[in-house]
């Protein structure tokens, strides 16, 4: 029996990174620019301030590294609020977090069985039960009412969606007769 692994963390933070970049953060863009602006602003002035320190420290004596450092700080820092964050879900409003839920919900159901085994951190090889026991430790993990707190509350909500549409999914391959496959690991 697995339960949750550094492997099915892994999987699960590429999941949702998929699903933000192809699903949530086009619909979300709008609400985002302001918080883009600003981060791009403060990337650009931490770089800066980084590429005079390097030309003091290294005497380069000119501004071309000084602002390339600039614009590469503004570009990463516009890109950050478009990457996926538990502390951006903490504190959106609940129509967005309801936004972010549907679309992982839909996502996962749609997972392929590698890729759903994987958040499970099990092999094709798995048993039924095997699921099942798995799916019971990380429902009463990531179950929202055990949440520590009101803003750990969407993050355990989300984990708990992915998980659920993942084993349904992965339920009707073992009722189809797909899972499990035998020799494979």
């Amino acid at each position: 029996m697995a339960q949750s692994t550094n492997r099915g963390d892994d999987a699960l933070g590429r999941f949702l990174r998929r699903v933000w970049q192809t699903d949530v953060e086009p619909l979300l863009r709008g609400k985002r620019a302001e918080q883009r602006r600003k981060s791009a602003r403060v990337g650009g002035i931490v770089a800066a301030t980084g590429g005079l320190v390097l030309d003091t420290i290294f005497r380069l004596r000119g501004k071309p590294f000084t602002r390339a450092m600039s614009v590469m700080g503004s570009s990463l820092g516009a890109m950050l609020p478009d990457v996926w964050d538990w502390k951006w879900l903490r504190s959106a409003t609940s129509e967005d977090r309801k936004v972010v839920a549907d679309q992982v919900k839909r996502r996962a159901a749609e997972l392929p069985e590698a890729d759903a085994l994987a958040l499970f951190d099990l092999p094709p090889t798995s048993s039924r039960e095997q699921l099942k026991q798995t799916w019971r430790t990380l429902s009463q993990r990531w179950h929202p009412d055990k949440a520590p707190d009101e803003t750990r509350r969407p993050e355990y909500h989300l984990r708990f969606v992915t998980y659920q549409a993942a084993y349904e999914c992965l339920c009707q391959a073992y009722d189809k007769g797909r899972l499990p496959r035998a020799g494979e690991s």
